[in-house]
């Protein structure tokens, strides 16, 4: 069913229509969910490890914070300002509201990737479908880290574009003052889940 709905996602996409945000983040109000937690160093030798597009594609997922595969998708080369250094995500393709982020991570991957992929202003930058890259991405993860569970209690061998979206939470986390301000790069509306990767972190004590 999910691949017959990034197959017509992909369809709609080459068709010039927007691919609307049907995804929604872990609802952890409950029971706590079991993903891939990634230190920067693992970050690091996953990307290195990695043919140019994915590399590319970590970086971005980890520095942005983007929610995958719906917001991920629907960036274009024109929702970056400032020399790459600013990425908009855009109202119309956010589950929650659009807002404009820092990018200080890599801006400079970026740049070059849309340089050398010859890619328009209006072209579309990752275009890959989501089922592929997770594919990639698990055998990639078990090649490096192997097969067993990460401190969040899901195997290395299971990563997903959408767990760097947890790492990037944890990573953001500590380096920003406000609580505000966190919840806008991230697009959250309410304050759980900082409380929940605060408590992450702790345990982790990191």
């Amino acid at each position: 069913c999910n691949n017959a709905l990034y197959l017509f996602s992909s369809i709609k996409k080459k068709l010039g229509i927007e691919i609307v945000d049907i995804s929604s983040d872990l609802d952890i109000s409950g029971e706590k969910p079991e993903w891939v937690y990634l230190t920067e160093d693992e970050i690091k030798r996953l990307a290195e490890s990695s043919k140019y597009y994915y590399k590319v594609l970590i970086w971005f997922l980890f520095d942005s914070g983007i929610r995958a595969p719906t917001e991920l998708m629907n960036i274009k080369v024109s929702d970056f300002f400032n020399d790459f250094k600013e990425l908009n995500i855009r109202q119309e393709i956010s589950k929650t509201f659009g807002r404009r982020v820092k990018l200080l991570i890599c801006h400079q991957l970026i740049k070059e990737f849309v340089k050398s992929e010859g890619l328009g202003n209006d072209s579309y930058v990752f275009t890959t479908m989501p089922y592929d890259v997770n594919k990639y991405f698990k055998r990639l993860g078990k090649r490096i880290l192997g097969d067993e569970k990460s401190p969040a209690g899901e195997r290395y061998s299971n990563l997903t574009m959408y767990d760097f979206r947890h790492c990037s939470c944890c990573y953001w986390l500590p380096r920003y003052k406000s609580e505000s301000a966190l919840k806008y790069r991230f697009g959250w509306k309410s304050s759980d889940k900082i409380h929940y990767y605060s408590e992450l972190l702790g345990m982790k004590d990191t």
